[in-house]
């Protein structure tokens, strides 16, 4: 392996580069027909910061366990590395195919994203986050669209249109999905706890999913970009405009949040969570106290619930970033470990205990 600038170069891939300048005005195409700028979502690529090489330990034992993630896992190994307090550790470098729980919207896979019209049936609408002064908070595109007009955002047309061209005002965005990339991750073999937890700024990353999906924090706000929002399908993912999907919740407690008192989607608009990469082959849903991926620290992370041998519970004596430490089904020696939060949105674990590598994914083709 080569590293120069601390961007890793394999035979396998060649990182993604994009400068600044082109950052701000490169056009992807968006959902329906338009175009948006890729300033105008959740662009979050990087670089992986791969110092320390020198000091790899082989013998440690980790969480990283290539047995309890999918087919779309190419590559593990381990590589020095510096965490975010200047550390010097070994960590894994993990490779997964993107895109892995589907790239096609569809029955059973991604999407619904954003719906054409604005009489479109409520199932058919995807999610957004919206910030404007009228009824803010997590809602159905078709209800933010709504809402947003309500503040002068000019998003429905006069033939009851959503907008979808994000290079035209206020829109519904949706990025296409792009073939052929890889996502690789840094994490640190021997988690480290941190003196103070760090927040999870907004699209920060936390870390990834079974399937190498990217787990984000909060999507970007609606305000500060012109009326432009972001839509997520049931499962509270969406593609990047580089072409990658990722999840800005954690899928395998989505449905608690959806059928929550707050939100009620599941009874009033039978909607759910229903990708059949993530839903349990015997309850045809997620399983909300499953294993859902590590963070970046190296911690696992779980759904909203603890299981037993008989039953799913609330877990107890949580900490601020809504961790705690037992045993697992995973990890039977016991394991602090992240839970998702059971009816908030969205429900990623808002901060991590843990030391990180601060550049700690990259996108390649």
């Amino acid at each position: 392996m080569v590293y120069t600038n601390g961007t890793l170069l394999t035979k396998r891939a060649s990182p993604i580069k994009i400068s600044p300048i082109i950052f701000v005005s490169l056009l992807v195409t968006g959902c329906g027909s338009g175009s948006s700028s890729i300033s105008d979502i959740d662009n979050s690529s990087n670089l992986i910061d791969n110092s320390g090489e020198d000091s790899i330990d082989n013998d440690a034992e980790g969480n990283f366990d290539s047995s309890l993630f999918s087919l779309d896992l190419t590559e593990e190994t381990r590589v020095g590395c510096t965490l975010n307090d200047g550390t010097v550790t070994t960590c894994y470098q993990i490779t997964f195919n993107a895109n892995g729980v589907g790239n096609t919207e569809g029955a059973g896979t991604v999407g619904p994203f954003c719906p054409d019209r604005a009489d479109a049936p409520r199932s058919q609408s995807g999610f957004g986050f919206y910030d404007g002064a009228t009824n803010p908070g997590f809602q159905l595109i078709l209800d933010a669209a709504q809402n947003m007009e309500s503040d002068g955002y000019n998003i429905i047309d006069e033939n009851n249109n959503i907008n979808s061209d994000g290079a035209a005002g206020a829109a519904c965005l949706s990025m296409p999905f792009a073939d052929n990339l890889a996502l690789t991750y840094l994490v640190p073999v021997v988690p480290q706890k941190a003196s103070e937890p760090e927040d999870i700024g907004e699209i920060d990353s936390i870390g990834f999913g079974l399937h190498g999906v990217p787990y984000k924090g909060t999507p970007p706000g609606v305000v500060d970009r012109d009326g432009r929002i972001p839509s997520l399908d049931h499962c509270g993912g969406h593609s990047d405009p580089s072409g990658y999907y990722h999840w800005h919740f954690i899928p395998q407690s989505m449905n608690l949040v959806l059928g929550s008192e707050e939100y009620n989607f599941r009874e009033d608009d039978s909607i759910t969570c229903s990708n059949s990469y993530i839903v349990d082959a015997n309850s045809n849903e997620p399983d909300p106290s499953s294993f859902a991926g590590l963070a970046k620290d190296g911690y696992p992370i779980y759904g909203a619930l603890d299981s037993s041998e008989t039953e799913e519970t609330e877990p107890v004596d949580l900490d601020q970033c809504n961790g705690h430490e037992h045993a697992t089904d995973e990890f039977p020696d016991s394991v602090y470990h992240y839970h998702a939060f059971r009816e908030t949105a969205p429900n990623n674990p808002t901060c991590l205990s843990g030391k990180f590598v601060t550049n700690d994914w990259e996108l390649s083709r």
